[in-house]
């Protein structure tokens, strides 16, 4: 249905919606994790919704464009539409699930048959049936909020004090992002109530996605919340002499950097005489933490964690093979200086995150 007085809004809406996504894709280019890509496409299927019905109201080829199945003619920018909320909602929902959780629980399972079932409702759906898709929508977003709800539960309290004002930007920007829904839906449809109220929903949809995309944006992974924890990174060389080490937090246990390095060469000095020929370390177990081996052509690279995950074990060959390629001519040296080696521990930082 037209309502011009809901174009200005709606292009206000998709500008910034837009914005909102190139903020997120930089994310996503800085961090390159599951989340973040699963944030940008959420942002981008929601960008697009906005784009969708802009054009709905402004181009009347769009808005006339449909096609028939089964006799039953669907106006795609119907079915766009379907598709943009259902995969925003499915990729936001994964999102939060892919930053605390290395495999999804079970339930994932039960939200994504919801999802389709919106998605095949809104293709399928006769006269009778026109509000079922809008109700397993809203089921859909009953989901993401639940999880919402959980999520802030376990973030916030585990949030740093000087980092807890991006998280709260975070809930904040989703509160703000989920009033449109009972702004455009509940209050705009009861009779009396001014069209311009229930015309507003485009103004908090768009600064709650744009707040959510900066918080995203301002420290990709400030929102992850995980059991495995990484402690610290070591790398020695050749000769078993530690030439980088960075702690990412103090733990029970801990020993300085170098009494670590110097008793894991003489454990790999002696594990290389026990094993038979060819074979190397990959993973020491050592009660709470673990510690994972990574053997490069010059050097051996630790990660001591408390839990070993895939993303560790990706992060730490990453890092091996991208400190052997930079670092090369240095570590050849008899007697390498390690001031140079400095630049690493961003990386480390960057590619480990938490």
């Amino acid at each position: 249905m037209q309502s011009p007085e809901l174009i200005p809004s709606l292009i206000m809406s998709a500008a910034i919606s837009g914005l909102a996504l190139v903020v997120i894709l930089r994310a996503y280019w800085r961090a390159r994790a599951v989340p973040t890509f699963l944030y940008s496409l959420a942002i981008g299927s929601f960008s697009a919704m906005a784009l969708d019905l802009l054009l709905d109201q402004t181009y009347q080829p769009f808005r006339s464009w449909s096609i028939e199945i089964n006799g039953q003619t669907i106006w795609m920018s119907n079915l766009l539409l379907t598709f943009f909320i259902v995969g925003g909602f499915l990729f936001w929902y994964f999102a939060i699930i892919y930053s605390r959780y290395d495999t999804p629980p079970t339930m994932s399972l039960v939200v994504t048959f919801v999802a389709g079932a919106a998605l095949l409702g809104e293709i399928v759906k006769a006269e009778w049936s026109d509000t079922i898709p809008l109700i397993v929508e809203s089921i859909a977003a009953a989901f993401l909020i639940v999880e919402i709800v959980r999520y802030a539960r376990v973030v916030i309290p585990a949030t740093e004090p000087t980092q807890r004002r991006g998280v709260l930007m975070y809930f904040g920007g989703f509160l703000l992002w989920i009033m449109a829904l009972p702004l455009g839906i509940v209050i705009g449809g009861i009779p009396g109530i001014p069209a311009a109220i229930g015309n507003s929903w485009p103004i908090p949809y768009t600064i709650g996605l744009f707040l959510v995309s900066f918080s995203v944006n301002k420290n990709p992974r400030l929102l992850f919340v995980s059991e495995a924890r990484a402690l610290d990174y070591l790398v020695m060389d050749d000769e078993g002499v530690l030439v980088f080490a960075h702690r990412f937090r103090e733990y029970d246990g801990s020993v300085d950097s170098e009494l670590m390095g110097s008793a894991m060469s003489g454990v790999f000095s002696l594990m290389k005489e026990m094993l038979a020929s060819g074979e190397t370390v990959k993973r020491i177990d050592h009660g709470d933490v673990k510690i994972l081996v990574e053997h490069g052509a010059m050097t051996t690279s630790l990660l001591v964690v408390t839990r070993e995950t895939i993303h560790f074990r990706r992060a730490l060959r990453a890092l091996s093979l991208e400190f052997e390629a930079t670092y090369r001519e240095e570590i050849s040296k008899e007697v390498p200086n390690l001031t140079v080696l400095e630049p690493h521990r961003q990386v480390v930082i960057d590619a480990v995150g938490f």
